[in-house]
């Protein structure tokens, strides 16, 4: 039988709130290697700094899943490939992939919060002019806070033809946290913030073309406890760095 998992509220006071939501290539000759099968396998460790509130240290991993699939089935994956430059300035790489996804994103966590810069998926890459605010300083997430703002999203379709690889798209956005809870999930019990994003595409005279919204849920020194994509976490390399 196959071990399936379910995401549960635990029974706390809930509190109505406000909330929302980052290579290089190294070419070398391989070295000569053995045949044999010793049963060793390679092994990388970089996760050994200490996990901050909003979580960024190279290294870092977390895996997720969808409520109600079995445990062994193909994660989700969130990775902290680490910093990379982008016209002159420090940004901090990561990467989400699996279950048909494939994501680079790239931010700064900066006194004020985290902001985010550019997003690439296969054949998409879209850069915001201003960075979009994900979150704000930390340890001020609180019941009704919330934020919100404009940028210019900028989108490059590599594959295309030339007259048709540019176009722009003005954005505006919200983030509201709207409840604080206690989760329980395969990788332990979480206290989260629920954050509610609202983004709209806007038209020339400022009325909205579209309007999505998503929600994650996001734990202090954790990271995402549910993304996004409505994938729940199930196992993380940060719950063992104290």
């Amino acid at each position: 039988m196959r071990t399936r998992f379910e995401i549960q509220k635990l029974k706390v006071p809930y509190f109505i709130l406000v909330l929302v939501t980052m290579f290089g290539v190294l070419s070398a000759c391989a070295p000569a290697t053995s045949t044999a099968d010793n049963g060793e396998r390679v092994e990388v460790a970089q996760l050994t700094d200490a996990i901050t509130y909003y979580p960024f240290q190279v290294g870092a991993e977390w895996r997720y899943l969808q409520e109600n699939v079995p445990l062994n089935s193909m994660p989700l994956v969130l990775r902290i490939e680490g910093p990379t430059i982008i016209e002159g300035d420090l940004w901090i790489k990561s990467r989400l992939e699996g279950q048909g996804f494939d994501i680079s994103r790239y931010r700064q966590f900066r006194p004020d919060g985290v902001f985010l810069l550019r997003e690439d998926k296969p054949g998409t890459e879209i850069t915001f002019d201003p960075p979009i605010q994900q979150f704000p300083k930390e340890a001020t997430l609180k019941t009704g806070s919330s934020w919100s703002g404009d940028t210019t999203a900028h989108l490059f379709f590599p594959d295309a033809q030339p007259e048709a690889q540019h176009a722009e798209l003005k954005v505006s956005y919200v983030y509201t946290v709207v409840d604080q809870r206690t989760v329980s999930s395969p990788a332990g019990d979480f206290d989260v913030f629920v954050i509610n994003f609202v983004t709209r595409n806007l038209k020339d005279d400022g009325s909205i073309a579209e309007e999505f919204a998503q929600e994650i849920w996001f734990a202090p020194f954790i990271g995402e406890v549910r993304t996004e994509q409505g994938y729940f976490l199930i196992s993380s390399n940060v719950l063992d760095v104290k």
